[in-house]
C-alpha cells in the first residue's frame, strides 16, 4: 500500500451472490417488548420488511478474522471497553499496515494523518428469486424461520428455552458489491489477495450471530470484477476477464486478475 495516498488510479468492484448454507441471523434491536414475540429478531429493510445483510456486518467480521490471522494487537477499545480492535496508533505503523490501510482507522487517527479507507462494502438484499421462494414458502414469519433453542443450567440441568429468528438455508442475497479503491503507488495484487483471504475466512467461519451453534455459514458465488480505470482525465469502465463460480476459483486466478487490473 502507498504512504499518504492522494490520487485514485482505479476502482475495482467485486460482485458476488451470498448464499446462506445454513440459517442466517444478523440481529436487530428489539423496538418493543411483546408477549409471545420473538426473542431475537433479524435486521430488516424498513421499507420492504425483508431481511438483508448490512455491509457493516461483512466488513466487521472480515476485518476481525484478518486481524486474528495476522496476529495484530487488539489495542483500541470501543463501546466503553467492551470491544477491542486493532488500530495503528503511530503514522509509521500505519504506513506499514495493510489491514488499516484497507479497512480504515477511527476518527482520532484520521485527524492526525491522512488515512484513506480503500474498501467499501454495500448492504446486500435478497435476490428476486429468493424473495419469490420465501413468499411462496410456509415460513414461520415473513421471509424467516423460528429456531427454538435451550440454554442448559450447568448445575441443575434445567432448560431455559429461547427462540431465534433466522433467514432459512438456501436463501440468496445479491449483488454483494465490495469496492477496492486503488491509489497511486498501491499494489493491486496485495489488495485483491487480502480481499480474497477475507472471503475465504468468512466462508470457513460464520456471518452474523450463533455461528458456533450452526447459524451463519455462507458461500460467495458467481464472483465477477469490474474496473473504473483513470486514464488521464477520462474514466474508462472495464469488465473483468471472467466470472468465478467460487472463492477457490477466484484465488486460482488472482495473478491473472491482478495483471489485467494493472494493465
Amino acid at each position: 500500500m502507498a504512504d499518504n495516498p492522494a490520487t485514485i488510479t482505479s476502482i475495482l468492484t467485486l460482485s458476488s451472490t451470498v448464499v446462506a448454507r445454513t440459517g442466517l441471523r444478523i440481529g436487530a434491536q428489539e423496538a418493543s417488548l411483546t408477549i409471545g414475540g420473538v426473542d431475537n429478531p433479524v435486521v430488516r429493510d424498513p421499507l420492504t420488511r425483508q431481511p438483508y445483510i448490512p455491509g457493516s456486518s461483512i466488513k466487521g467480521k472480515m476485518r476481525s478474522l484478518l486481524e486474528r490471522v495476522h496476529g495484530l494487537d487488539q489495542n483500541w477499545a470501543i463501546q466503553r471497553n467492551r470491544v477491542h480492535v486493532h488500530v495503528c496508533e503511530q503514522e509509521e505503523e500505519y504506513s506499514k499496515c495493510t489491514l488499516c490501510q484497507l479497512f480504515g482507522a477511527p476518527a482520532p487517527q484520521r485527524e492526525r494523518w491522512l488515512c484513506q479507507t480503500r474498501l467499501r462494502f454495500s448492504d446486500v438484499f435478497l435476490t428476486e428469486a429468493s424473495v419469490k421462494r420465501l413468499m411462496d414458502a410456509a415460513t414461520d414469519l415473513p421471509f424467516t424461520e423460528l429456531k427454538s433453542e435451550a440454554a442448559i443450567d450447568r448445575v441443575t440441568s434445567a432448560a431455559v428455552p429461547r427462540t431465534m429468528e433466522r433467514v432459512p438455508a438456501g436463501a440468496e442475497f445479491g449483488p454483494c458489491d465490495i469496492g477496492l479503491f486503488v491509489y497511486e503507488g498501491d499494489r493491486i495484487a496485495t489488495g485483491l489477495q487480502w480481499l480474497t483471504d477475507g472471503l475465504d475466512l468468512l466462508e470457513a467461519d460464520a456471518l452474523g450471530s450463533s455461528g458456533a451453534r450452526g447459524s451463519g455459514r455462507v458461500a460467495f458465488t458467481n464472483i465477477s470484477v469490474r474496473q473504473l480505470k483513470v486514464d488521464g482525465q477520462r474514466l474508462v469502465p472495464r469488465q473483468g476477464p471472467a466470472t468465478y463460480p467460487t472463492v477457490a476459483e477466484l484465488r486460482r486466478a488472482l495473478d491473472d486478475l491482478a495483471a489485467w487490473a494493472a494493465a
